[in-house]
């Protein structure tokens, strides 16, 4: 008798049991927590090198063919040949040089010998002429004893030989005017002459380009008709366009940007660990070293603001590669003592940010200031205490309207990532 009346209260006890499960059990929640709070984040980017060179082609009125060019990749010391032009046409210019100056040299040797031979006439008149003008003047001094024909005739005779002097004389100081000039205008031909062969010799010196320092040699894309590739051997480059870089690799940088929403919580002098797409077991640290001052769109077409951000390097590494792709994570907002929650905690609405608190067995609604957050958990700057339990369900669980945080009302920082 008291087995089955047992048996006949099995259902009672049994709906008892999971009504009282059903009361107690508790929804997922989450512990406010203290301590330090740190922003993540993590931006793709590109290695650089702080410090290159560029190599040019020489501004040179010549077609330049590239012979030969180093290997793209390879490290290269001061004075190591880096690219070999055609020299064809520049020891051409080098030959027709040399030959100008040996003709203005030789019209010069000719010049000096005419004004030379000219001078030397004259001075054989001139002096035939004071000799002339002496003997007359012997002449007619004597005259002043003899007959008034016998005077004027050596009269007449001396003013013939002192015009004949006046005229040599000034026929001399004409010449050696005249020969100065000459003789200068060749010896200016010379020296242009000179000046045009040093600059041939100087242009066929850069058909050879050496490295001025150290690095790895990157080729350059150059203008090949209406198309833009690397350049090669064989290629006619424009005269002054750049065909190689040299990185030098004692300091290396990652290249990236931030989105504008996310600015605010860099600084320079942030540190940084970065990881390369090639090697993604190893770390190098860093430290952010300079911010763009204007925002830009970025590449993807997604019309996001960013702004350029730099990483310097903490020393150098052989798998350091310019424009190898690199995954920084930049530690920057920091807050001591602060409370923290995760973002799935976080809810807003019309009414605008809040959580729900779990307490003694029911929920409560809470409003909070959220601060910066990092995608996985955001800064709780008013509204909770530490150790308060939240809950983590989802707000339509909740029996709340719906909505996706965009941004906090007041101008608070956005939590979590764009």
């Amino acid at each position: 008798m008291q087995l089955s009346s047992l048996w006949r209260s099995l259902p009672a006890v049994a709906g008892l049991l999971l009504l009282a499960a059903c009361a107690t059990d508790e929804p997922p929640t989450v512990e406010v927590r203290k301590g330090d709070f740190t922003v993540r984040l993590v931006e793709a980017g590109s290695i650089s090198a702080l410090h290159s060179t560029t190599i040019d082609v020489p501004s040179l009125r010549m077609n330049l063919q590239i012979l030969w060019l180093a290997e793209e990749g390879g490290s290269v010391a001061p004075g190591d040949t880096l690219v070999r032009f055609d020299p064809t046409e520049a020891r051409k210019l080098v030959e027709e040089k040399t030959a100008g100056l040996d003709m203005a040299l030789a019209a010069l040797r000719k010049g000096q010998a005419e004004v030379e031979s000219e001078l030397s006439s004259l001075k054989s008149t001139l002096t035939y002429d004071s000799i002339s003008w002496r003997l007359s003047s012997l002449r007619a001094e004597r005259s002043r004893w003899e007959s008034d024909v016998a005077r004027q005739e050596a009269e007449l005779q001396h003013h013939q030989s002192t015009l004949a002097l006046e005229k040599s004389l000034a026929r001399s100081r004409a010449q050696e005017t005249i020969g100065r000039e000459t003789v200068g205008n060749l010896q200016l031909k010379v020296e242009q002459a000179r000046a045009e062969l040093a600059t041939a010799v100087e242009a066929l010196g850069q058909m050879v380009i050496t490295a001025p320092r150290r690095g790895m040699v990157v080729h350059l894309p150059v203008w090949k008709g209406d198309r833009m590739e690397k350049v090669k051997a064989g290629d006619s480059p424009w005269r002054g366009s750049s065909i190689i870089e040299l990185p030098d690799f004692d300091t290396m940088l990652v290249d990236l940007s931030v989105s504008e929403v996310d600015m605010g919580l860099v600084k320079v002098g942030d540190s940084c660990s970065v990881v390369l797409d090639a090697w993604p077991d190893r770390a190098f640290s860093g430290r952010v070293m300079d911010m763009g001052v204007l925002a830009r769109e970025r590449d993807d077409d997604s019309g996001v603001k960013a702004f350029d951000l730099r990483v310097r390097l903490d020393g150098t590494d052989p798998v350091l590669k310019p424009g190898m792709n690199a995954r920084a994570t930049l530690h920057g907002y920091h807050a001591s003592q602060a409370l923290s929650l995760p973002v799935e905690a976080l809810h807003q609405d019309e009414d605008g940010w809040h959580v729900w608190l779990w307490e003694k067995g029911g929920r409560r609604r809470q409003s909070v200031v959220p601060g910066p957050g990092d995608g996985d958990r955001v800064e709780l700057r008013k509204g909770v205490q530490e150790g308060q339990r939240v809950i983590v369900e989802e707000q339509e669980s909740l029996d709340k309207p719906a909505s996706t945080p965009s941004k906090p009302k007041g101008g608070a920082p956005v939590p979590g990532r764009p």
